[in-house]
């Protein structure tokens, strides 16, 4: 930490910690219940094509989102979801450099997926699972508009593991809308 801010190393090392907690999780729940992904694992060009895509259109429905915030300043949620991506994501990430966004986007990307739509859902539906992936990315209820949101995105998310039946669509997904989103907290000005 350094003046009251966490540095780019804390952030990354925490982001891997918690990733991998996750997979840890979700190998010892397929482990215990019996709970086959090697199918849902196979790289497939198809879905993985539609996966890239559905990671550029998330991106940039994140990105209409905070234009709509400047343009309609009478919708309260959006402006407010535009406050937390700008006062309080948006400045943890921004330190990080080209590598660490790399790692961080892959690393979220492969196991919450893996953990949300793999397990999470399997066992529970897409509902619940996005429910949960909604909740996990609210650190404080002041936090909803954010929640409401990635929400959104898991039952976005859920329903392209449905569709294709390959984990690798919501993955990389998650992943490429990661990425363009960091990105872009790194090089706006």
């Amino acid at each position: 930490m350094h003046n009251g801010k966490i540095d780019r190393t804390t952030i990354v090392n925490v982001t891997l910690v918690c990733e991998g907690a996750l997979l840890l999780v979700a190998s010892c729940w397929c482990f215990i219940t019996e709970i086959s992904l090697r199918d849902t694992l196979q790289l497939q060009l198809i879905p993985s094509l539609i996966g890239i895509g559905a990671g550029i259109l998330t991106a940039c429905s994140g990105f209409l989102l905070l234009y709509l915030a400047n343009k309609f300043k009478t919708l309260k949620w959006l402006g407010d979801l535009r406050a937390i991506v700008y006062k309080d994501v948006s400045p943890i990430f921004a330190q990080l450099n080209f590598m660490d966004i790399l790692l961080v986007a892959a690393s979220s990307g492969f196991c919450e997926e893996v953990f949300f739509r793999g397990v999470l859902q399997f066992k529970l539906g897409i509902l619940p699972a996005s429910i949960v992936f909604g909740m996990i990315h609210c650190p404080s209820m002041t936090m909803w508009p954010y929640a409401f949101w990635t929400f959104m995105a898991g039952l976005f998310l859920g329903w392209l593991y449905l569709w294709t039946d390959s984990l690798w669509t919501p993955i990389l997904a998650h992943a490429v809308s990661n990425f363009i989103v960091l990105l872009f907290f790194k090089y706006r000005k």
